[in-house]
């Protein structure tokens, strides 16, 4: 018979794994096998952001427009912002995306049957810029796809100050960048942004920028994403949404706080999960207008 005491411990460590793991919405979150090579406002390296989602609208069945960015965070849900829903848009999201002029073999599209605003929000206002998307069929993840890390414990969320955000919008050069790009955020005091925006932030939003670099028109929904050390691993987890900032994109930014939203997200994805298990794979080009019809857009 084993040492009762090595039993034990054995039996906490495994609890412990089980605790840590349990502090995510997914549990195999925030990882990625290619190395980071993120400075101020460069193209990112393809696979570095494997949560990240293109979201998209139809102008016909042959030409696309950029809408918003959002966050891989479940295997049927993007997270996105509040703003980037409307109710006459018929979305889609392409993930494992990198041009966004063109689709890279590594990407795969989904149809978006239903999208959820949070209730309270005010676009006049600019709170509460938080929104969900449904995904179908269910997304099987690979090393370009796979979900970010929601930390499902609001009070063991670290105190980070530092972020990363990426997306495809605007440049200085271009409309609309060719790759995806990153650039590296501080939080800053909540004054300089009602300062320079005229609002007062709420504690449900983050004053974020840099000094001659920001976000832009089209990164709307983005993530903010830090890296955290948990169970022995550094994860990626998000911090932030893109919600809105200077017409100049430089300086200063206003970002949804994730945390202030953790029963909100779980609400609606513990509701509105379909749990299915389908092993459908796509083709290059998959045929996901037939469920565009079933687009539906809800406050919750």
């Amino acid at each position: 018979m084993g040492d009762p005491c090595a039993v034990l411990a054995i039996f906490a460590i495994f609890m412990l794994r089980q605790e840590a793991v349990a502090q995510f919405l997914e549990p195999n979150c925030g990882l990625t096998g290619i190395s980071t090579k993120i400075m101020h406002g460069q193209i990112a390296e393809h696979g570095t952001n494997p949560w990240m989602a293109y979201i998209y609208k139809t102008i016909n069945r042959k030409e696309t427009e950029l809408v918003c960015g959002g966050s891989l965070i479940h295997k049927e849900f993007v997270l996105t912002a509040a703003h980037c829903i409307l109710n006459d848009d018929i979305l889609a999201v392409r993930l494992g995306a990198y041009y966004s002029e063109s689709r890279s073999p590594s990407s795969r599209d989904y149809a978006v049957n239903k999208a959820f605003r949070n209730k309270l929000y005010s676009r006049g206002q600019h709170i509460n810029d938080i929104g969900i998307l449904r995904l179908v069929p269910e997304v099987q993840f690979n090393a370009y796809i796979r979900p970010i890390c929601i930390i499902t414990d609001p009070t063991k969320v670290p105190n980070v100050r530092t972020f990363k955000a990426a997306g495809w919008g605007k440049t200085e050069n271009a409309d609309m960048s060719r790759e995806l790009r990153t650039v590296e955020l501080n939080e800053l005091e909540a004054s300089q942004c009602e300062q320079m925006f005229w609002v007062n932030l709420t504690e449900s939003q983050i004053c974020a920028g840099h000094s001659i670099r920001d976000t832009c028109s089209g990164d709307s929904g983005g993530p903010l994403v830090q890296t955290v050390h948990i169970d022995g691993r550094m994860r990626y987890a998000q911090f932030g949404i893109v919600s809105f900032g200077s017409s100049e994109c430089r300086g200063h930014g206003v970002y949804t706080r994730v945390s202030s939203y953790i029963e909100w997200i779980l609400r609606v994805v513990n509701t509105y999960s379909l749990h299915r298990r389908s092993n459908l794979q796509f083709r290059r080009q998959p045929n996901i207008y037939r469920n565009f019809r079933e687009t539906k857009s809800e406050f919750i």
